[in-house]
């Protein structure tokens, strides 16, 4: 069965999510250990007060207002008009002022001039695209020096690659979506300078995620963290996490 094209992924998106406000608290000043990948992304920022940060395929904006209440200026781009709009609405659950701008666009083709971010957030979108052309897109759109903290899944085992194909999919993929190889991983990291590199989410984690409650799952996470300490697993791990800096 084909996959679904980006826009129509979006929209399906769109009609499946639940809205709430953002709790970020556990966004504004996360562990180096986190063992959960999000927050340790969060950790990879560092200090943005004041900085304007893009948060690049921003979906519904759930990343957008932890990044506003660590005192960023955010742009948020997502290439569907469905997900921009429930973005808006999300920030709209807050009374809190904001100065997000929210724009409808191709990470191929981000409408802002060069060198106009100093951070950017690429969580989950890389492997929806041709990522040479993305990183591309990226570097243009950082000033020198400037950072990307990218979040992907990722498949370098062999042995789960072989056996995947006996689970059935996700109904709402698109077409090209796919973990990220270790070939196209290392393609990510071409022309960078890369820092903080950390591996996530052993293959058990999603089920557990789904049979358990969230205070008991995040127990499992924190055994997540220990096992994938021992360096021959993180192989099997299914989530990267790392600093990008563009040269200057």
């Amino acid at each position: 069965m084909p996959g679904l094209t980006e826009v129509e992924r979006g929209r399906s998106e769109a009609l499946h999510t639940v809205l709430v406000a953002t709790n970020v608290t556990p966004y504004l000043d996360p562990p180096a250990n986190t063992p959960l990948p999000l927050r340790y992304a969060f950790y990879l920022f560092g200090d943005v007060q004041g900085r304007t940060v893009l948060d690049l395929g921003c979906g519904s904006g759930e990343n957008v207002r932890p990044l506003l209440a660590r005192g960023a200026s955010v742009i948020g781009i997502d290439l569907s008009q469905d997900l921009i709009e429930l973005a808006r609405q999300r920030l709209a659950l807050t009374d809190q002022r904001d100065d997000a701008r929210l724009l409808v666009g191709s990470a191929y083709d981000v409408p802002l001039p060069d060198r106009e971010v100093d951070a950017i957030l690429c969580a989950s979108l890389l492997h929806h695209l041709n990522i040479p052309r993305a990183m591309a897109e990226m570097k243009r759109l950082l000033k020198p020096g400037g950072v990307a903290i990218v979040k992907e899944p990722v498949r370098f085992s062999k042995t789960l690659a072989a056996i995947r194909p006996l689970f059935a999919a996700k109904e709402d993929i698109s077409e090209d979506e796919h973990p990220l190889t270790t070939e196209e991983y290392a393609t990510v990291k071409e022309g960078w300078i890369a820092s903080g590199e950390r591996a996530f989410r052993l293959p058990m984690i999603p089920l557990i995620d789904k049979l358990f409650s969230e205070k008991t799952a995040l127990k499992f996470w924190g055994l997540d963290r220990g096992l994938l300490s021992i360096r021959p697993l993180e192989h099997f791990a299914t989530v990267r996490v790392l600093k990008l800096q563009k040269p200057a």
